[in-house]
């Protein structure tokens, strides 16, 4: 008895010490296996690269909501991160239990995260991190690029600036278009205002210069200057909604001249291509272009609700290429008489097909000689020189209903992307959530239904009814 008791003693002893020996084993030294096919839970060997080459600590802060699956998604990636280095130290808050924090980092929304060191910040939106699939029932998950880049732009500190313009009634970018600014936030790009009568110039770091949906014209000393602009390689990118016919936009049509391009004074209206039937939100057809390659390659549209027109100038001017990016179906129309209730096809309108943006580059040295036909809607690949602006009939759908729609916010990404030439800084393959499908014919539809619907609870009430009969007997 006294061994059997010493026995016992020594398995309970070895199994205790065996579990600290393990726990300390875990907290010292960490490997997962990841068994999804797409190795969700992996990240690529650019991230390793870039995370082995830290000098300094780096904290990440994620702002998500308990137990939902966006914020599963980002625990999961940033726990990689936080396994993956001793110099990245990884957090998670709900904003809503901890408002002094989010208040803190300026966090209004869930699925947000903050990359920082000891001198700079980069916050990272929702919209940074997912993206339309290749179909319908897909979403591409861009976090791991998104926190990279981050990463890398706090090291590198190389950011593009792009200026707001301000003072002819445009968007705030702080309030209105607060969405697609924390995006390019995200993106690594700097935002600032621009007011070109308060600062007189245009500043010496202007990468690329918006105008988002202006309602009042240039004076001719700031059309000047943006000129000048564009014409010492400055880029450019602008919005426009429709605009009260009464007030006159002459000095951003003569602008637009300088680009080739005409804008008409008119709403848009197709009944063919618009969304839930709404004429006046057209869904224009996407044409072939580096600007619209990702609409193309994952099958999207974009949905423009107020758009106008524009069309190119017969004389467009000397080593300037203009392409259109977006086209109305041959039954859309531009509406004249905006002060109409309704919009309704008469003489004075303008006849679709209709192009609702444009991008502009200078001509390419090799199509010099021959020059590139605009608006195709079929276009062979294109032969294309120096970024110079885009140029799109809407801003409506950047706005905080209509940004997550379709397209909407690849295509404004796109184009800055395009005009900066960026978007092949750092690739990361996005990780596609995409539910299983099961293709089901008739004959295993018809079996699957009388198996579970009439053979198994028949044979239930069988089971029973002879259960029953037993019991009754005895």
């Amino acid at each position: 008895m006294k061994y059997k008791g010493l026995s016992y003693t020594f398995v309970v002893v070895f199994l205790i010490s065996a579990l600290v020996g393990i726990n300390i084993a875990a907290a010292q030294y960490h490997y997962r296996w990841d068994l999804t096919q797409s190795h969700r839970f992996t990240l690529s060997k650019k991230t390793v690269e870039v995370i082995n080459q830290l000098n300094e600590k780096i904290k990440i802060t994620a702002f998500i909501a308990e137990n939902s699956s966006t914020g599963s998604d980002i625990k999961n990636l940033l726990k990689g991160y936080d396994f993956a280095s001793s110099k990245i130290d990884v957090s998670f808050f709900d904003p809503q239990k901890e408002p002094a924090l989010a208040k803190k980092y300026n966090v209004q929304e869930y699925n947000t995260i903050v990359v920082e060191d000891a001198k700079h910040r980069q916050t990272i939106s929702q919209y940074n991190l997912y993206s339309p699939g290749t179909n319908q029932y897909s979403m591409d998950f861009n976090g791991e690029q998104a926190v990279t880049r981050a990463i890398l732009n706090l090291k590198e500190q190389t950011n593009a600036v792009i200026y707001f313009l301000s003072g002819h009634g445009e968007a705030s970018p702080i309030s209105d278009l607060d969405k697609f600014n924390l995006f390019l936030k995200g993106e690594g790009y700097t935002s600032k205002q621009l007011e070109l009568p308060v600062e007189g110039r245009i500043p010496e770091d202007a990468n690329l210069i918006i105008a988002a949906g202006p309602q009042k014209d240039l004076i001719s000393k700031e059309r000047d200057l943006l000129e000048d602009y564009i014409k010492s390689g400055g880029k450019m990118l602008i919005f426009f909604d429709p605009t009260d016919p009464k007030v006159p936009l002459d000095g951003w049509k003569s602008l637009l001249a300088t680009l080739g391009l005409k804008m008409h004074d008119d709403i848009v209206a197709d009944s063919e291509r618009s969304f839930y039937s709404d004429p006046l939100t057209p869904v224009p057809m996407v044409e072939k272009h580096d600007v619209t390659d990702v609409l193309l390659e994952k099958k999207l549209s974009v949905v423009f609700p107020y758009a106008r027109s524009f069309e190119v100038l017969q004389q467009v001017p000397e080593k300037l290429q203009v392409n259109s990016l977006l086209i109305t179906s041959k039954k859309a129309f531009g509406e004249t008489e905006l002060e109409k209730v309704q919009a309704s096809l008469d003489k004075n309108d303008i006849p679709g097909p209709l192009h609702l943006a444009y991008a502009i580059s200078k001509t390419a040295e090799a199509s010099r000689q021959a020059p590139l036909e605009p608006n195709m809607i079929t276009a062979p690949d294109l032969e294309l020189g120096e970024p110079v602006a885009v140029v799109v009939g809407n801003l409506a759908f950047l706005g905080s209903q209509s940004i997550g729609l379709a397209g909407n916010l690849d295509f404004a990404a796109s184009s800055v992307n395009w005009l900066l030439q960026t978007s092949n800084v750092l690739s990361i393959p996005a990780k596609t959530t995409e539910p299983p499908f099961v293709n089901l014919t008739g004959e295993m539809v018809n079996k699957i239904f009388y198996t579970t619907v009439i053979f198994i609870p028949l044979l239930m009430l069988i089971i029973g009814f002879v259960m029953w009969l037993k019991r009754r007997n005895l």
